[in-house]
């Protein structure tokens, strides 16, 4: 195996340093709040916690593959016909 780049990338892409997870440094009493993580700085949603109790038991497995319980759920909540939502298993699935 080699560790050579093909094709190679632009001049600089190397050099950009990568992305670091988890909180910021921040003087003692102050409260970063990093955009970049995807996070909420306000915690979980109350609706999202009750959701993940009444669930928790069963988040073990993946859910059925089509999603139909799911996309059910989206087309009631947002006047849309299931059949026309698409759900996937992260971006390769889609």
């Amino acid at each position: 195996m080699t560790d050579t780049l093909r094709p190679l990338p632009q001049p600089g892409i190397l050099e950009i340093a990568p992305y670091v997870p988890g909180r910021s440094d921040a003087p003692a009493g102050v409260t970063l709040v990093k955009l970049s993580a995807n996070e909420s700085p306000l915690g979980a949603s109350p609706m999202a916690i009750e959701a993940f109790r009444a669930k928790a038991e069963s988040l073990f497995i993946y859910p059925e593959g089509s999603s139909r319980e799911l996309r059910a759920a989206l087309g009631e909540v947002n006047g849309l016909d299931p059949d026309r939502i698409i759900c996937g298993f992260g971006s390769d699935d889609i």
